[in-house]
């Protein structure tokens, strides 16, 4: 997911996505424990997309526009 697609979404849509995601990541690391996973780079692509959705909550959150300094 890129960063513009992630923009243009709602928060609560992201704060859902960030759950579902985090879930996710959690199932796959149990299976990685227990048995063969597929793609070893799942894990690392799902855990950028939750830091970029939380990135874009926070700035929302203080008033930033794509990382300006507040004023």
């Amino acid at each position: 997911m890129t960063i513009e697609e992630i923009r243009t979404r709602a928060d609560e849509d992201l704060r859902r996505e960030v759950a579902a995601i985090e879930k996710e990541i959690w199932g796959l690391r149990f299976r990685q424990g227990s048995e063969k996973a597929g793609d070893p780079t799942r894990i690392r692509r799902l855990r950028r997309d939750v830091a970029r959705m939380l990135t874009v909550i926070q700035e929302r959150k203080l008033g930033l526009r794509r990382g300006e300094a507040a004023k």
